[in-house]
C-alpha cells in the first residue's frame, strides 16, 4: 500500500476522538426560554375603572428609575398631544394596544374633590419628572412584548 492512503497520526487521532464524542454526546432537545408575558397595572381593587384612585396607587408604585413598561409608569404623564394613557401606560393613536379605559362617574363636584387630591399629588417630587428610564418617550415600547 501507498503512503497516500494513510492520513497522518494525528488527523486519525482526531478523526476518532471526534466521532466518539458525537456518539456518547446526549441527545436531548435544546431548551427554549419562553418569553415572559408583559403584565400590566392592577387595578382590579378600584373595579377596573381608570379613575383618580387607581391612578395615584398606579404612580405611587412607579419607580422613574426603572425602564417605563405596561406595569411601571406615570399614570398623570401626557404625550406629545396632551393624552394620558390607559391602564398599560399607553396613548391613544400613538402606542400599540392602547384600550379605551372604564372611566368614573364625573360630575363638578367629584371634578373639584380631584383637582384637590391632584393638588397633592403634584406636590410629590416624582410627579414633574422627565429624561428617566421610567419616563414617557416615543420609543418606551420598543423593547417590549405585545401589550397586554
Amino acid at each position: 500500500l501507498r503512503e497516500e492512503h494513510f492520513a497522518p497520526p494525528t488527523l486519525a487521532m482526531l478523526s476518532i476522538l471526534s466521532q466518539s464524542v458525537a456518539l456518547n454526546a446526549p441527545l436531548r432537545p435544546t431548551p427554549v426560554q419562553r418569553a415572559v408575558s408583559p403584565q400590566m397595572a392592577d387595578i382590579t381593587a378600584f373595579g377596573g375603572i381608570w379613575g383618580i384612585e387607581a391612578k395615584e396607587a398606579i404612580f405611587n408604585a412607579w419607580d422613574p428609575e426603572k425602564p417605563k413598561d405596561y406595569d411601571n409608569f406615570n399614570p398623570f404623564e401626557r404625550n406629545m398631544d396632551g393624552a394620558m394613557s390607559d391602564e398599560n401606560g399607553c396613548f391613544p393613536g400613538e402606542s400599540r394596544g392602547y384600550k379605551v379605559p372604564n372611566r368614573p362617574d364625573a360630575s363638578w363636584a367629584i371634578m373639584q374633590e380631584e383637582a384637590k387630591k391632584m393638588d397633592e399629588i403634584k406636590k410629590d417630587p416624582k410627579y414633574g419628572l422627565s429624561g428617566k428610564p421610567g419616563c414617557y418617550s416615543l420609543k418606551w415600547q420598543e423593547n417590549l412584548g405585545a401589550p397586554p
